[in-house]
């Protein structure tokens, strides 16, 4: 039978450069992919970001409209109280009819201004309710 003879195997320049060529095509693709990762991830992050300033901004806005409401709640108790006992005063004083006279159209006042504050605040409302913001 005859002889075959394998080539001797040994470390050439070209299998160098193979395996040269190899690392750096596939060291080039994973660096692709990590900056891809990373800028997917910076994308993503800043939707999340001005999601979440949205929906504080909606919060914060509400939490003034709650304020606001606070406020008008606490001008009508003192406003009616005032007025209660400025009443008392006038039955127990006497019956004067200019002091009561006086006192009626300081409350038809109020309740004047306190509708044109309702009015305004239902607006306030209504317009945060429906995503925008009065400024």
């Amino acid at each position: 039978m005859p002889e075959v003879k394998l080539p001797e195997a040994g470390i050439t320049f070209d299998s160098i450069l193979y395996v040269v060529a190899l690392l750096v095509a596939v060291s080039g693709v994973l660096v692709a992919l990590v900056k891809g990762w990373e800028s997917y991830k910076k994308i993503s992050l800043r939707d999340k970001v001005k999601q979440i300033e949205g929906r504080l901004t909606k919060v914060e806005a509400r939490l003034q409209l709650g304020d606001k409401r606070f406020d008008l709640q606490n001008d009508d108790m003192g406003h009616l109280l005032n007025t209660q006992m400025a009443l008392m005063l006038h039955f127990v004083s006497g019956n004067d009819h200019d002091k009561l006279n006086a006192q009626i159209k300081a409350l038809s006042e109020y309740i004047t201004e306190r509708a044109t504050k309702t009015a305004a605040y239902a607006a306030e409302q209504e317009t945060i309710m429906n995503g925008g913001i009065n400024e």
